[in-house]
């Protein structure tokens, strides 16, 4: 039987000065990844001056594409330029590595169509936490972007981000990013269960704190 559980959490969001070490993970234990990027690229993201590498060595399958020139606008995200798209497999999964077994995460997964493929239809697939069913991404205006998180307990060093494909279209992504937690945070997830938004919600004015619904 499958609980359902709704809460409002707070999350401080923190900005700090970057710098960028050898490996997955920036100086923060970030991962910071924007799909579609030429291999071996990267570059410092002017809003939160995070540095956002290639997806190239988290996955082999796919191919990158660029999105229309027509949605391209001077306040896009940059990692809304590009989407790596898996026009083969039913089931295309990125590798995170390096995690420490036991620690709580928040992962997110972006989604902005923008026409890539010059087929101009909706799109609709599901994303998978590892073997578990994260969230159905359902893409029907090419400029609004979907955004998927999670936070859960790495069962392992490693964790798997699937894109499944299940016949509603061609599965694609346009960033992914990881950020471990504190432990403490969020007790409702632990090893057996995992926390996905449903909906987010600013309570006050812009810089105020930013209420999270969750759901089991």
């Amino acid at each position: 039987m499958t609980v359902w559980c709704r809460c409002m959490l707070f999350l401080s969001l923190l900005s700090t000065d970057i710098k960028w070490v050898r490996g997955q993970f920036d100086s923060n234990g970030f991962i910071n990844i924007d799909c579609g990027l030429p291999e071996n690229d990267s570059y410092v993201d002017g809003p939160t001056k995070l540095l956002y590498i290639s997806d190239s060595q988290f996955i082999d399958t796919g191919a990158n594409y660029n999105i229309s020139r027509e949605y391209v606008t001077a306040s896009l995200l940059r990692q809304y330029l590009t989407v790596r798209s898996f026009n083969s497999g039913t089931r295309n999964c990125y590798l995170l590595k390096s995690l420490v077994p036991g620690w709580k995460y928040l992962i997110r997964a972006t989604f902005l169509y923008g026409n890539y493929d010059g087929l101009n239809k909706s799109v609709m697939f599901d994303l998978h936490n590892g073997v578990n069913f994260w969230k159905t991404v359902n893409i029907s205006d090419p400029v609004a972007p979907v955004i998927a998180e999670v936070i859960t307990v790495a069962a392992a060093d490693y964790v798997h981000i699937c894109l499944v494909n299940t016949g509603g279209g061609t599965p694609f992504i346009s960033s992914l990013d990881l950020r471990p937690l504190q432990n403490s945070l969020y007790p409702l997830a632990n090893s057996t269960q995992s926390l996905s938004v449903v909906k987010r919600i600013n309570a006050g004015p812009t810089d105020a704190t930013i209420i999270r619904h969750f759901q089991i």
